[in-house]
């Protein structure tokens, strides 16, 4: 029926028909890791971590298709209005220099700030 949630044993049982995505309370989630010893090294949406990895090496492996499909996927994925605010990119570390920066998280807000965490 459709509406009616239910489990499916395997992800990949009714592929591109069953809903897989998963709602995630990013605060709680954070705050054990960092009680664990990781270090919070960004969170993002979609629309800026994809944007921010285009901005990059990446970038010259779409230039110069002609592929609309394809652009239009891509304009699904990252519009703010559609998906690219929907899902979201968390990055935790551990051991690791402080300095060293990932890619899809150059355009990102502070972390601490959009999880409504305390500074460290």
């Amino acid at each position: 029926m459709p509406g009616t949630a239910r489990f499916l044993p395997s992800p990949l049982v009714e592929i591109g028909r069953a809903d897989i995505t998963a709602h995630v309370e990013w605060t709680s989630l954070v705050n054990c890791a960092l009680a664990s010893g990781f270090d919070l090294a960004g969170f993002t949406d979609q629309h800026h971590f994809v944007t921010a990895m285009m901005a990059g090496p990446m970038c010259a492996e779409f230039e110069g298709r002609e592929n609309a499909p394809a652009t239009r996927a891509l304009q699904t994925l990252l519009h703010p209005e559609l998906l690219g605010r929907s899902f979201q990119y968390l990055a935790l570390s551990k051991e690791v220099e402080s300095n060293a920066k990932l890619s899809g998280l150059a355009f990102a807000k502070p972390p601490r700030e959009q999880l409504g965490l305390a500074e460290a």
